[in-house]
């Protein structure tokens, strides 16, 4: 239903994203769409967080709508993961139009759709009261089932040779972190379903990453070239990436990302270990397919 009723801005702004990542467009005109990936991805994410709000439904039927789908997502790029909405996030000024998000499937009517739905989740429940977030948490435990046993399922093709724990991808779009009381309750949830068999792994820009707790998350702070005083930020028990834009790297990052959109790969510009889905010559773009597990684990503190 939402898709449908917001089919011709979801369209749009699919067509600007394609625009702003063209190669072949006039440049002034790409890097003018690119400026405004980000705020109209927001204004639609509201818009469709509000016709939820405001429907003339009972709470009971609301709910039955927003649970009428997945929860969680699984790709063979990103394994089980969550999405949220871009509202979510403290966006860089770089990482505001070059966040992924705005590249292909992630920036798809019915991506945008799951993400902003998955948001109005986890505001409802941030803000709940106890009958109200039990609710939800009643609702979200067959979700967490279904995540639990795909996690476990993509451990059954891994190369040989190659093992990690299994582990589930929290906001791989948006910010979990910006509902933490939802983001903590969520994570402990997997940890009793799975038996402490499967981990959380987040990637966050977020000031509140502070207030996850860290015997529930692994936790990567994403720092990059115009973030560096987001260092007071990062929780003592974090690791730090580093999202390269410009092919721009850093020393301080466990793994530098190189910026990769669906028209090609940068080159690295300084030092710094990179993470090898995201080296321009990767034959393969997934973690697994690179025998890397350096983001799941938990970092070493001294």
């Amino acid at each position: 239903m939402l898709a449908r009723s917001y089919e011709l801005d979801l369209k749009n702004y699919f067509r600007l994203t394609v625009l702003a990542r063209s190669k072949s467009a006039d440049k002034q005109l790409a890097a003018q769409a690119h400026d405004l990936l980000f705020r109209t991805r927001c204004r639609l994410e509201n818009s469709i967080h509000a016709s939820i709000t405001s429907s003339l439904v009972s709470g009971k039927e609301r709910l039955d709508a927003v649970f009428d789908g997945s929860f969680f997502g699984f790709s063979k790029k990103q394994g089980t993961s969550l999405r949220l909405p871009l509202t979510t996030c403290l966006p860089t000024k770089l990482c505001a139009g070059g966040c992924y998000a705005h590249d292909v499937l992630d920036a798809s009517p019915a991506a945008v759709v799951r993400g902003a739905i998955n948001g109005w989740i986890a505001a409802r429940y941030e803000n709940g009261d106890d009958i109200e977030r039990k609710e939800i948490l009643g609702r979200l435990v067959p979700q967490v089932k279904r995540a639990v046993r795909a996690a476990r399922d993509e451990l059954k093709h891994l190369v040989q040779g190659f093992s990690r724990r299994a582990f589930i991808r929290f906001s791989h779009v948006g910010e979990i972190v910006h509902t933490p009381i939802f983001a903590n309750d969520l994570a402990r949830m997997v940890q009793e379903i799975s038996d402490h068999e499967v981990d959380c792994v987040v990637y966050t820009r977020h000031k509140r990453a502070n207030e996850l707790d860290p015997e529930l998350w692994i936790l990567n702070f994403t720092l990059d070239p115009s973030s560096k005083d987001r260092r007071s930020w990062i929780p003592a028990n974090s690791r730090i990436v580093y999202s390269a834009f410009g092919g721009q790297t850093s020393q301080i990052a466990e793994i530098n990302f190189l910026e990769h959109h669906r028209n090609g790969h940068l080159k690295q510009i300084g030092d710094g270990v990179i993470c090898p889905a995201t080296q321009p010559d990767a034959k393969d773009r997934t973690c697994d397919g690179n025998l890397c597990n350096k983001c799941f684990v938990k970092p070493h503190v001294e």
